[in-house]
Parts: C-alpha cells; structure tokens; sequence
C-alpha cells in the first residue's frame, strides 16, 4: 500500500450537488494505483510545467518565424555584394573568436552566473553567424534559391497558425467552458472516421505532434532572447551530439504531459482508451496533482503564455544578434 498515491474516484460520478438525488454527504471511493501509474503521473506532473513554459512559447514562435523567414528570405546578389557580405561576416567571426578566447574552454562548466550568461550570448551569437553565411551563399550561388520553397514555407507557416488558433480554441470551448460550448476538434475527428477510418487518427496524430515542435521551438526561441537557457538548434546535416541529447531528453520529459494534454483535449474522441483510463482517470485524480488538474491551471498558464507570446512577436518579430551591433548592411 502506498498511502501517498492514491486516486479519488466520487461514487456519484460527474453529476453536481444540485442534480444528485440525495442531500447528504458526498462518499468517496480511495484506489491505490501501481508504482508504474504513480511514476509515470510524476513525470508527466514535471513534464506539463515544461510544456506550458516552451509549449505556449511555441504556439506564437512557430507560425512567426515561418513567415519571418519568408519575409526575410535571400535576395540575388552580384559578385562585388557577395565580397562585402563575406567581408563583414569575416569581420564578426574574428571578433567572436577574440570573445571565445576571452570566455576560456570551461565557459561552458562554469558555475558563476555573469560567466554562464556570455556563453549563452557568445553561442546565440555563433548560430546567427552561421545562419547568415547560410544566407549569403544562397543569394549568391543559388541567385536567391528556389522561390517554391520560400513560398512553401509561408503556407506552412500560416498552416501552423491555424493548428495554434485551433489549439487555443479546443482549450477554451471544449474544457475550460464548462460544460463545454462544443466538442469541436472531437467532432471532426469523428466526421474524418466515418468518411475514411485512417483519417481521424492521423489528423490526431498531427495536432500531437505538433506540441512536441512547439515544445522544441520554444525552447530555442527563449534561449535566443533571453539567454536563460542554453540554445541547442537541430539543424540537418548539421546537428551537435550533445544538441540531440539535449531535445531528445526534453521530448521525453514532455511526452506524458503532451499525452494527457491530448486525452483531456479529445476526452470524447479518445474515450475507452488505455490513455484516457491512465491519463484521464488515475492520473488526473490523484491525490497530489488532482487540484492542479482540476483547477485546469496548465491550461490558463499555457493561453496567457502563448498570447502574452504572440503579442511580443508581434511587436519585436525580429532575433537582434548578442555581443555585437547589428549592421544594416549585413541584412539580405
């Protein structure tokens, strides 16, 4: 018996004081559940609190930054512009090595806090230096690249807008109004199921993993402006091991909460499943979480996130590079 992970289950089910028969003191039934249930309710306990923090981040950065790259694309430049180009990005790459030199080998252990800051500000500054050369060589070699993709990535960036509108949405009409105004999203998993059985569960599949690149997203994003977190870009062909370590060990942390987020989420589509017992019974009613769950205080962290998110975005849509001036001339 383990008297710290217990589940509350009302005898009277879901109905409220004023619709049950009797008037008189409400019973409950206590469960114990398995230490796995219990481990596995912790991890997604941690994981949600990630999730809220880069997750609401994610919801606004994504779209954004789709669009800000298409905005911002490579334009063709002569021979005589691709010179100045590289000249310039010569000139921040000596002076970034002068920094690194100045930060020492073991900036990256230290303990202090000022030394940890400069290495999160001298690394935002290396990956914005890669990214520009990336930028430069297109716009010359490739005369500016492929159009097509450009232009791909703008409707994958307003695509993007419309699952994080949907998100919103799902949050607001289908759990916290209660009860809910509609079952929304559920419903039109449920319309894909009887026109082809396949297609309600990948457009499920596809707003579930969706979280996981806002949780990605949004954890780069904060690294970039606000140096509290150290920034581990995935890039193809071109990503660190420690990088993969990194984000691999954040999508397993969040992947329990982004599990229960999805059964609470798609409640009505998801019901009778393993993870709808698992998630939405056990784990949601016990003990130690149940007030955090049923308070659904996530879920207004995570809305306020993401608006708040938005909004700075939208004011400030562009990353300004750390450790040195921004050059007008450096922008293509």
């Amino acid at each position: 018996e383990y008297s710290y992970n217990q589940t509350l289950v009302p005898m009277d089910g879901t109905c409220s004081e004023a619709e049950c028969p009797s008037e008189g003191e409400r019973y409950y039934y206590t469960i114990s559940v398995t230490p796995v249930v219990y481990i596995m309710a912790l991890v997604a306990f941690i994981g949600w609190f990630l999730l809220v923090l880069f997750g609401g981040v994610g919801f606004a950065a994504i779209p954004a930054d789709l669009m800000m790259a298409y905005n911002t694309r490579p334009q063709s430049i002569d021979l005589q512009e691709y010179a100045k180009q590289k000249m310039l990005l010569n000139e921040r790459a000596h002076k970034l090595h002068d920094i690194g030199v100045k930060l020492g080998r073991d900036a990256s252990r230290a303990r202090d806090r000022k030394t940890k800051t400069n290495y999160r500000k001298f690394k935002q500054a290396v990956y914005f230096l890669e990214k520009d050369w990336e930028k430069v060589k297109v716009a010359y070699k490739e005369r500016g690249g492929n159009p097509i993709k450009y232009f791909c990535t703008m409707v994958l960036g307003l695509i993007c807008l419309t699952i994080s509108i949907l998100w919103i949405c799902q949050m607001v009409l289908y759990v916290l109004i209660e009860p809910p105004a509609t079952l929304f999203l559920n419903e039109y998993f449920e319309k894909l199921d009887d026109f082809f059985t396949l297609l309600g569960t990948v457009s499920y599949g596809i707003f579930a993993f969706y979280l996981l690149f806002c949780v990605i997203k949004g954890c780069i994003k904060l690294g970039i402006r606000f140096f509290c977190i150290e920034i581990h870009p995935m890039r193809i062909g071109n990503t660190l091991m420690n990088s993969m370590l990194f984000n691999v060990m954040l999508l397993l942390l969040t992947s329990p909460a982004i599990v229960q987020f999805c059964a609470i989420c798609f409640a009505n589509y998801a019901r009778l499943t393993t993870a709808d017992m698992l998630f939405g019974v056990q784990v949601q009613n016990l003990y130690i979480f149940n007030y955090f769950y049923r308070s659904n205080a996530f879920l207004y962290a995570m809305i306020s996130i993401a608006g708040l998110s938005a909004v700075w975005l939208s004011i400030c849509p562009r990353d300004r590079r750390a450790l040195e001036n921004d050059d007008d001339d450096m922008r293509l």
